[in-house]
């Protein structure tokens, strides 16, 4: 589709638009790879300048293309959203999409952990905790780091397969008990080295980081995790009702 009709409802930006997303579809223009200039699509296609400018900012908004500044324009990495239907899994989420989730035990064990967490879990400083430390991908890309934290009773964890089971999957046979409500904390940081050894960026890249804590329907505390996330990759939806 290399000819825009003016004398067509849909307009020549739209057109344009219409253009390059079937070249993305067919491969054409491949994930991660450089588009023509807009000077080239202007030629290509016979349009002005501004009418490129006006497609290519709308595929920009919407995650289709991004802008290196100095660089020129290329196609987007995929973004993956979870939704609130997912119940705070990962994996449910990705299979939600599509998408082939992955994860990689990083620890797993009975540790000494600071006061921050033992205040989380209701615990004396002295106690060891259970820490899973989790590496969360998709499709083969590093998205998420993720730091669960248990109380020592919940030692079964230790020895489930939570690289494919969701966590509170393996809390309720294990125990029976099942999610009331999840307390969230969004915030932004900066990886550290170890963190972008594992998400695969530059220390000091901004991330993500939840930190929840997951209570039971007997309002006792089932675990509390720390989730830190490339959100260039994966982002969050939540819905808010007016009652």
């Amino acid at each position: 589709m290399s000819n825009l009709h003016s004398n067509v409802a849909s307009p020549l930006y739209q057109q344009l638009y219409d253009a390059i997303m079937e070249k993305i579809t067919l491969g054409e223009y491949q994930v991660g790879n450089q588009i023509p200039s807009e000077e080239q699509l202007s030629q290509i296609y016979k349009v002005s300048r501004i009418t490129v400018r006006s497609a290519i900012q709308k595929l920009c908004d919407d995650n289709v293309l991004v802008k290196k500044h100095g660089k020129g324009t290329f196609v987007s990495l995929p973004v993956y959203t979870e939704m609130v239907s997912a119940e705070g899994s990962f994996t449910k989420s990705c299979l939600q999409m599509g998408q082939v989730p992955s994860t990689e035990i990083i620890f797993k064990g009975l540790r000494n952990v600071d006061k921050r967490i033992c205040s989380q879990l209701n615990i004396d400083e002295q106690e060891k905790v259970i820490h899973i430390q989790r590496l969360r991908l998709i499709d083969g890309r590093a998205s998420m780091l993720e730091e669960d934290y248990f109380i020592s009773s919940f030692d079964f964890m230790l020895s489930k397969n939570v690289e494919q089971q969701p966590l509170l999957d393996v809390i309720r046979e294990n125990t029976g008990n099942t999610a009331k409500f999840f307390d969230d904390v969004i915030e932004i940081k900066y990886a550290t080295k170890e963190q972008a050894k594992y998400l695969d960026c530059v220390v000091g890249t901004p991330l993500l980081y939840i930190s929840q804590l997951v209570v039971g329907d007997m309002n006792q505390v089932l675990y509390y995790n720390e989730q830190y996330i490339r959100s260039d990759i994966y982002k969050f939806s939540v819905r808010s009702t007016n009652k």
